[in-house]
C-alpha cells in the first residue's frame, strides 16, 4: 500500500513539474512573439530609407529573435537631441 502512495505522489510531482514547464514555455513563447512583432512595427515606423526598412525587415523575418535583438541594439535610429 505504501508503495502505491509513493508512486502516486511521484506521478503528481512529475505532473506538477510538467505543468510548470509548460507555463514557462508558453510565457517565453509569448514574449518572443511580442518582441518579434514589436521589432517589425518599429522598423515600419522608423525614420530610415525604404531600402533600409526592407533589409531590416528581411533580417528580422529570417532570424526572428536575433534579428529583433540586433534591430533594437544596433539598427534602430536614436532620437536626435536638439540643444
Amino acid at each position: 500500500m505504501s508503495h502505491l502512495s509513493l508512486e502516486i505522489n511521484h506521478d503528481l510531482a512529475t505532473q506538477g513539474l510538467g505543468i510548470g514547464l509548460i507555463v514557462v514555455m508558453v510565457a517565453v513563447g509569448l514574449f518572443l512573439v511580442v518582441f518579434f512583432l514589436a521589432a517589425l512595427f518599429s522598423i515600419l515606423g522608423a525614420d530610415i530609407g525604404c531600402g533600409g526598412k526592407i533589409l531590416w525587415f528581411f533580417v528580422v523575418l529570417c532570424l526572428p529573435f536575433l534579428g529583433s535583438l540586433l534591430w533594437f541594439v544596433a539598427g534602430k535610429p536614436r532620437p536626435r537631441q536638439y540643444y
